[in-house]
Formats: C-alpha cells, sequence, structure tokens
C-alpha cells in the first residue's frame, strides 16, 4: 500500500499563485482551480546566451536557465496548460471531481478564505511597537542626568565625576539631580495591556512561552492543566478539527484515484480513514484503567472499553 501511494504526489500550494473560481451559489463548491506561476526549465534563456556573457559584467554568475510563465486551469473535467499565454497541453480529468483539497487556517462561515492567526494581533503589534518606540525616544534624550548647584563657588568648573569634593562655607549650599530616566507607571501599565490583550487574541499564554512572571504550583492534576492552559487547548482542538478533517478529505480522494486508476480498488466505506491526534496533556494510565474499570461496572461492551484503551480485541475462537 506504500508503494501505491508513492504514485501520488502532494503539493502544497501558496496561496499568492492560486486563484479559486467559486460556484455562485455555494461558496464551498470549486468550479476552477487555476495556478500562475514561473517555472525554470532545463534550457539555456537569451540571457544565457555567448554574445550576452561576453557584453555583461564580469564576475557574475546569474542563472542562466529559461524562465516560462505558467498557468493551469483545472476543472472537474478538464484541465489546460498555457506557458507564456500559449496552449501547450490540455486533457479530461478521469476523477469525476477537482484534485484540489482546501483547509481554512480558522474556519470562517460562509467565505472560503479562513481567518488569519497573524491579522487580529497586527493592530495590538502596531499600538506595542508604537509605545516602544516612544520610550525609546525618552530614553535617548532624558537618559542623562543634570545637577544644579546652588551656594558653591567654581561648580561649573568642576564636573560631577566619582570621587568629586566640594569645599564651601555656604551653610544654605546644595546640589540637586533632576532629569534622567524617571519612572512612568502609566506607560509600563498601557504596555502591559497591550500584551495581554496580545496573549488573549492569539490564545498562546505567556506560560506556553516558557515566560513565568509567578509560581505556578504543583500542576500534577489534569483539571488544573485544563485550566490553566484553558485558551490553547481549545485552539488546539479546533485546528484539529479542521485539519484533521482536511487530512480525511485528502486520504479519500487519493484512495479514490487508485481506485479509479485500476491500482487499488476500494469501496466507500473503505476509505474512511481516523486521524487520531495525540493528547497535549500527559495521561495518568491507572486513572485511565480506573476510568475503564468504572465503565465495564456500568454495563459498557468490553470491546468498546478495549478500543478506547487502544487495545485490540482478542477473537474468539
Amino acid at each position: 500500500m506504500l508503494q501505491l501511494a508513492q504514485a501520488i504526489d502532494l503539493e502544497l500550494i501558496e496561496a499568492p499563485r492560486a486563484l479559486p473560481v467559486l460556484d455562485e451559489d455555494d461558496y464551498r463548491v470549486i468550479r476552477y482551480y487555476v495556478q500562475h506561476f514561473h517555472q525554470k526549465r532545463n534550457a539555456i534563456g537569451k540571457r544565457g546566451s555567448f554574445l550576452s556573457r561576453i557584453l555583461g559584467a564580469t564576475g557574475q554568475r546569474a542563472d542562466t536557465r529559461q524562465v516560462v510563465a505558467v498557468t493551469e486551469i483545472t476543472s472537474v473535467d478538464h484541465w489546460q496548460r498555457y506557458e507564456d499565454k500559449e496552449l501547450v497541453a490540455e486533457g479530461r480529468v478521469p476523477w469525476g471531481f477537482l484534485p484540489i483539497v482546501h483547509i481554512q487556517n480558522v474556519a470562517q462561515p460562509y467565505y472560503y478564505e479562513g481567518v488569519s492567526d497573524v491579522e487580529p494581533l497586527i493592530p495590538l503589534q502596531d499600538e506595542l511597537n508604537t509605545r516602544l518606540s516612544d520610550r525609546a525616544s525618552r530614553i535617548t534624550f532624558q537618559s542623562f542626568k543634570m545637577y544644579l548647584g546652588k551656594g558653591i563657588e567654581g561648580f561649573e568648573d568642576k564636573p560631577v565625576s566619582p570621587g568629586r569634593m566640594w569645599h564651601t562655607d555656604n551653610p544654605d549650599a546644595s546640589i540637586q539631580e533632576f532629569g534622567g530616566d524617571t519612572a512612568t507607571p502609566s506607560e509600563h501599565l498601557h504596555i502591559g495591556e497591550i500584551r495581554e490583550a496580545m496573549d488573549k487574541t492569539s490564545g498562546v499564554t505567556p506560560v506556553m512561552a516558557g515566560i513565568l512572571k509567578d509560581k505556578l504550583g504543583n500542576l500534577t492534576s489534569a483539571v488544573a492543566l485544563r485550566l490553566t492552559f484553558m485558551g490553547m487547548l481549545n485552539k488546539n482542538e479546533r485546528k484539529r478539527h479542521t485539519y484533521g478533517e482536511g487530512l480525511r478529505k485528502i486520504c479519500r480522494r487519493a484512495l479514490s484515484i487508485l481506485d479509479t486508476a485500476n491500482v487499488y480498488k476500494t469501496s466507500e466505506p473503505e476509505r474512511e480513514v481516523e486521524i487520531a491526534f495525540a493528547s497535549p496533556l500527559p495521561e495518568d494510565t491507572m486513572e485511565r484503567l480506573k476510568e475503564a474499570q468504572i465503565k465495564r461496572e456500568l454495563g459498557v461492551p468490553a470491546e468498546q472499553v478495549l478500543k478506547e484503551l487502544g487495545y485490540q480485541p482478542a477473537e474468539q475462537a
């Protein structure tokens, strides 16, 4: 089966080079899929001619291979390939479906494109950059300290430095320090609020990033871990559902292609696959066994309990 699967190539298509043409009544149906990209050939282009190498700058070893602009249009039953706006190949799609699987990053109802994880953070990041830039400018112009001397003769000729001593008979003489990077609680509070807003929007808490500000205690309980990492676990669960459904669709279509090509015959029920993701939380084996024992006492079939534990029920002779 693994050798047969090597006959199918899976390609990740970047969004800038693809243009899906959707159905007018259903955004989930793709009627045509257009790709436009530049491809290098194993041939020397005009820039790589002998005359161009002589007239060109010495010491430059640029890529002289020929580059063509490729446009591929694929539908449910037909495909075409254009190179430099000329039709070079076309044919029929025998699979009966468009061999494209679109996986949204974050599901967005009634829209083909998904929601980005980074886009909601851009305004907050801009605000944080502005505040940090303001603080850097303020520190640059106010980080030095100044001194005001009163009643001291020759104070302006002797700058303040370590070990400097002044002598005066004036009992009202004094040296006052001012300037420098003074404390600004409102600025620190505002920057902290922006960082907290970014953490809440992204769903990635500082603890997940390895930043520990306070003591967390002994988080050995699964309930305590779920409460601490609730935002990240919810985000992980949404990703599992979205990408799991996409992977199942890829497997179904790959098996359908092999079936149509008479390489590996399968039926519709046999093309259903199950995607198993590892749990991000540590599992207690004794707790799982106790839970399985309670289920058996409640009347849950032994085959189902063993399947949940990851064991294959033994076949009875």
